[in-house]
């Protein structure tokens, strides 16, 4: 993590969102309960607050958590304060295999959104496309 990052993120956090809904200990706490092989949750969009842009990547394993940061992960290692929100889709699409539907998966986003009824209050969001779940709203 680059010196002065932590700083940063505070100020874009301060200047863009005037709701923090999620702690590094909740984010550890939906990776870790999420982190179960009858989901089949491997992909998800990820929004950084300190950009524009969602980008589609892999979903976070538990053993890839760090107290204040994701860690060992193709952005990171990055701060958990940085996710403005991460969405999972309900199909799962291998890069080069987008329009090759026998290559796609289901992720059981019901049963994601159960779970995390179950262990916590968190706000999320049923999209088109799948389920979001937010670390800051505006």
């Amino acid at each position: 993590m680059p010196a002065g990052m932590d700083e940063y993120l505070d100020k874009v956090i301060e200047n863009r969102f005037s709701v923090s809904l999620m702690s590094n200990s909740k984010w550890r706490k939906v990776f870790t309960v999420l982190d179960v092989p009858e989901l089949m949750l491997k992909q998800c969009y990820w929004k950084f607050v300190d950009s524009d842009d969602e980008f589609l990547d892999w979903f976070t394993k538990s053993d890839e958590l760090m107290e204040k940061y994701v860690g060992d992960y193709r952005p990171g290692p990055f701060a958990y304060k940085r996710i403005e929100w991460l969405e999972i889709p309900k199909v799962g699409k291998s890069s080069g295999y987008e329009n090759v539907p026998f290559k796609h998966w289901h992720q059981d986003i019901d049963g994601a959104l159960s779970i995390l009824n179950s262990v916590g209050q968190f706000d999320t969001e049923l999209t088109g496309r799948g389920l979001r779940i937010y670390g800051f709203r505006e």
